[in-house]
Formats: C-alpha cells, sequence, structure tokens
C-alpha cells in the first residue's frame, strides 16, 4: 500500500518531467530592426515587435 510520501514524490516526479518539457520550448529567433508598434530601434524583434510591445506590462508605461 502506498503512504503519503510515495504519494509525494510520484507528484514530486511529474512536476520534474512538466518542467523539463516547458523548458525545451525553442525560442523564436529575433532580428534587429524598426519595433513595427512604438518605432523604437530593437536590437531583437519577433513578428515585427520589441519586446514591451509584444508583453506590455500594466505597471510601466508603453514607449513611444
Amino acid at each position: 500500500m502506498a503512504d503519503v510520501v510515495d504519494h509525494a514524490q510520484r507528484l514530486a516526479e511529474a512536476h520534474l518531467a512538466r518542467s523539463l518539457a516547458a523548458a525545451r520550448v525553442p525560442v523564436v529567433a529575433g532580428v534587429p530592426g524598426i519595433c513595427g508598434d512604438c518605432g523604437e530601434d530593437s536590437a531583437r524583434l519577433v513578428d515585427g515587435l520589441c519586446a514591451p510591445c509584444r508583453e506590455p506590462n500594466p505597471r510601466l508605461p508603453r514607449r513611444f
């Protein structure tokens, strides 16, 4: 019969497997250029947008 420690071990192994799978997601290659949204020059654009325009943080003002 499995006890609490066995269940915790299986849960930890499943969590580790999910974490490793999530870490293996490829990162999209970026290109330098002008952001299509804010017009700022950026060293890395993905789909034509810089990082602040791709994932805006509501606590920080956007650059214009």
